[in-house]
């Protein structure tokens, strides 16, 4: 599955072996991103599946192929902004 393919799919969620081709990385790493809060997902008994519509907020993108107004990047769709950034003092 690509970009494209999630953007267009008709489906509610997809699974994490579907994800992990869009974010060009591994299964593992996908698995990760959730256990560690970074990607929504619902888990159904030993399923784990990731709601397409905020997995594709996530992204940057609507379902209708347009970049989504997010003011920052690191804006997940629970409010968390991300690590806080630092500042290197010389």
């Amino acid at each position: 599955m690509n970009l494209e393919d999630l953007r267009t799919s008709r489906s509610a969620v997809v699974t994490v072996a579907q994800a992990a081709p869009v974010f060009g990385v591994d299964v593992r790493t996908v698995t990760r991103a959730i256990q560690n809060g970074e990607l929504p997902a619902l888990r159904l008994g030993r399923r784990v599946l990731i709601p397409r519509l905020p997995l594709l907020a996530c992204l940057g993108v609507t379902a209708d192929g347009d970049l989504a107004e997010a003011a920052d990047p690191r804006q997940r769709i629970d409010g968390f902004k991300g690590a806080p950034e630092t500042t290197v003092q010389a």
